[in-house]
């Protein structure tokens, strides 16, 4: 006697024989899937909530740092946004260019009002040129002769990424060189 005689109930014999093999297949049907339908994507979800908020709010700081030189022009490139609250936006700009640029805010108000800023009124603050910052790189000494230079692009041939290889080249010359 099978385990499944074993716990068939005493009235299984008088069922119909092919309602076991109906019900293995509807089981069979169903299997794996879910009962109730996932939750929709966080992203999905957040951007249907947002999307109607942000459209009152405009132009973010860091959108119109990223966008600036598109936004503006050229005459107001050289300047830079540092703050936006409350519809005033702070920027800064180099002292000599200051007094060109409060004659020009209400072009720049129209400018990104078209954009899409809220912008109601520019504040301007002055500022020293900018430092033009030192690199950490340091020239070569001498200059590797040809045959150093050909016996270290020999050595890099079997690197395959070109990033890398070009890397591996500086290091390679100022090792060399020092």
């Amino acid at each position: 006697m099978s385990l499944r005689d074993r716990f068939r109930p005493a009235n299984a014999a008088r069922l119909d024989p092919r309602a076991e093999a109906r019900a293995a297949q509807a089981l069979s049907a169903n299997r794996g899937r879910k009962p109730i339908a996932p939750a929709p994507a966080a992203n999905k979800a957040l951007t249907a909530v947002l999307r109607p908020l942000l459209k009152e709010t405009g132009l973010g700081l860091s959108e119109l740092k990223r966008r600036w030189a598109d936004l503006v022009g050229e005459s107001f490139a050289r300047a830079t946004p540092e703050k936006l609250a409350a519809g005033v936006l702070t920027i800064s700009v180099p002292g000599a260019l200051a007094p060109f640029l409060q004659q020009q805010t209400p072009l720049l108000i129209e400018r990104l009002k078209v954009a899409g800023a809220k912008v109601k009124s520019v504040r301007i603050e002055q500022r020293t040129a900018a430092f033009k910052r030192s690199s950490n790189l340091r020239p070569l000494k001498r200059a590797l002769t040809p045959a150093e230079e050909t016996a270290l692009a020999q050595a890099l041939d079997p690197v395959g990424d070109p990033g890398l290889k070009s890397a591996l080249m500086r290091l390679g010359r100022a090792v060399k060189q020092g």
